[in-house]
Protein backbone atom coordinates (compact mmCIF):
# COMPACT_ATOMS: atom_id res chain seq x y z
CA UNK A 1 0.00 0.00 0.00
CA UNK A 2 1.42 3.25 -0.87
CA UNK A 3 1.72 5.80 1.34
CA UNK A 4 0.38 9.37 0.25
CA UNK A 5 2.63 11.98 1.31
CA UNK A 6 1.48 15.74 2.30
CA UNK A 7 2.15 18.47 0.09
CA UNK A 8 5.29 20.50 1.49
CA UNK A 9 5.38 24.19 0.69
CA UNK A 10 7.93 25.35 -1.47
CA UNK A 11 9.68 26.92 1.74
CA UNK A 12 10.25 23.73 4.27
CA UNK A 13 6.72 24.48 5.36
CA UNK A 14 6.59 27.88 6.22
CA UNK A 15 3.72 30.01 5.63
CA UNK A 16 3.02 31.39 2.76
CA UNK A 17 1.60 34.81 4.04
CA UNK A 18 4.99 34.80 6.19
CA UNK A 19 7.33 33.94 3.20
CA UNK A 20 5.35 37.10 1.18
CA UNK A 21 6.36 39.31 3.71
CA UNK A 22 9.84 38.23 3.91
CA UNK A 23 9.90 38.80 0.21
CA UNK A 24 8.92 42.33 0.75
CA UNK A 25 11.13 43.34 3.33
CA UNK A 26 14.03 41.95 1.22
CA UNK A 27 13.47 44.31 -1.40
CA UNK A 28 12.76 47.29 1.01
CA UNK A 29 16.52 47.32 1.46
CA UNK A 30 17.68 47.95 -2.28
CA UNK A 31 14.74 50.18 -2.31
CA UNK A 32 16.31 52.37 0.46
CA UNK A 33 19.78 52.50 -1.14
CA UNK A 34 18.18 53.49 -4.69
CA UNK A 35 16.12 55.94 -2.95
CA UNK A 36 18.77 57.15 -1.25
CA UNK A 37 21.42 57.94 -4.10
CA UNK A 38 18.80 60.04 -5.67
CA UNK A 39 17.78 61.87 -3.30
CA UNK A 40 21.70 61.89 -3.13
CA UNK A 41 22.21 63.05 -6.37
CA UNK A 42 19.20 65.18 -6.60
CA UNK A 43 20.01 67.25 -3.39
CA UNK A 44 23.16 67.71 -4.24
CA UNK A 45 21.87 71.31 -6.21
CA UNK A 46 19.97 72.51 -2.99
CA UNK A 47 20.70 73.96 0.56
CA UNK A 48 21.26 71.04 2.75
CA UNK A 49 18.82 71.13 5.83
CA UNK A 50 18.37 69.39 8.83
CA UNK A 51 15.54 66.72 7.30
CA UNK A 52 17.51 66.25 4.42
CA UNK A 53 20.55 64.38 6.42
CA UNK A 54 17.53 63.35 8.55
CA UNK A 55 15.61 61.08 5.53
CA UNK A 56 19.39 60.18 4.55
CA UNK A 57 20.47 58.72 7.72
CA UNK A 58 17.26 56.78 7.99
CA UNK A 59 17.63 55.54 4.73
CA UNK A 60 21.30 54.61 5.92
CA UNK A 61 19.57 52.70 8.93
CA UNK A 62 17.50 50.74 6.65
CA UNK A 63 20.52 49.90 4.43
CA UNK A 64 22.50 48.84 7.19
CA UNK A 65 19.71 46.73 8.61
CA UNK A 66 18.40 45.00 5.51
CA UNK A 67 20.67 45.23 2.64
CA UNK A 68 24.27 44.44 3.88
CA UNK A 69 25.17 40.40 4.39
CA UNK A 70 27.64 39.42 7.36
CA UNK A 71 29.68 38.63 4.15
CA UNK A 72 29.52 41.91 2.82
CA UNK A 73 30.19 43.48 5.83
CA UNK A 74 34.19 43.67 6.00
CA UNK A 75 34.45 45.30 2.42
CA UNK A 76 31.54 47.64 2.99
CA UNK A 77 33.17 49.05 6.23
CA UNK A 78 36.38 49.00 4.28
CA UNK A 79 34.64 51.11 1.46
CA UNK A 80 33.39 53.53 3.89
CA UNK A 81 36.34 54.11 5.97
CA UNK A 82 38.24 54.50 2.82
CA UNK A 83 35.57 57.32 1.45
CA UNK A 84 35.21 59.14 4.15
CA UNK A 85 38.63 59.54 5.23
CA UNK A 86 39.44 60.68 1.10
CA UNK A 87 36.36 62.82 1.38
CA UNK A 88 37.68 64.37 4.59
CA UNK A 89 41.37 64.62 2.99
CA UNK A 90 39.97 66.14 0.11
CA UNK A 91 38.20 68.86 1.96
CA UNK A 92 41.15 69.55 3.96
CA UNK A 93 43.45 70.29 1.38
CA UNK A 94 41.29 72.03 -0.87
CA UNK A 95 40.74 74.35 2.37
CA UNK A 96 44.25 74.38 2.86
CA UNK A 97 45.31 75.19 -0.60
CA UNK A 98 42.31 77.95 -1.76
CA UNK A 99 41.16 75.82 -4.55
CA UNK A 100 37.49 76.52 -5.48
CA UNK A 101 35.27 73.87 -6.28
CA UNK A 102 31.62 73.24 -7.00
CA UNK A 103 29.25 73.90 -4.25
CA UNK A 104 27.21 70.56 -5.14
CA UNK A 105 30.50 68.54 -4.97
CA UNK A 106 31.30 69.31 -1.70
CA UNK A 107 26.97 68.73 -1.05
CA UNK A 108 27.25 65.68 -3.22
CA UNK A 109 30.19 64.09 -0.40
CA UNK A 110 28.03 65.17 2.19
CA UNK A 111 25.00 63.79 1.64
CA UNK A 112 26.85 60.20 0.34
CA UNK A 113 28.80 59.84 3.69
CA UNK A 114 25.50 60.82 5.71
CA UNK A 115 23.92 57.85 3.80
CA UNK A 116 26.57 55.51 4.10
CA UNK A 117 28.05 56.32 7.11
CA UNK A 118 24.35 55.45 9.14
CA UNK A 119 24.66 52.14 7.19
CA UNK A 120 28.07 51.59 8.19
CA UNK A 121 27.11 52.51 12.27
CA UNK A 122 24.91 49.85 11.83
CA UNK A 123 27.03 46.92 10.09
CA UNK A 124 29.93 47.93 12.49
CA UNK A 125 27.72 47.23 15.58
CA UNK A 126 26.39 44.40 14.40
CA UNK A 127 29.87 43.04 13.54
CA UNK A 128 31.05 44.05 16.98
CA UNK A 129 27.67 41.71 18.29
CA UNK A 130 28.53 39.70 16.31
CA UNK A 131 32.13 39.13 17.13
CA UNK A 132 31.48 39.30 21.08
CA UNK A 133 28.77 36.59 21.15
CA UNK A 134 31.14 34.48 19.38
CA UNK A 135 33.53 33.60 22.64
Amino acid sequence: MLKRRRKSSLHGGLNLARVKSVEKMALLGPAAFYIGLLIVLVTAFVTPSRELFTVLAVLGVIVGLLNITARESSPFLLATIAFVVTALGMQMMITFTGVTIPTELTRLAANITTLVGAAALIIALRAIYEAAKGR
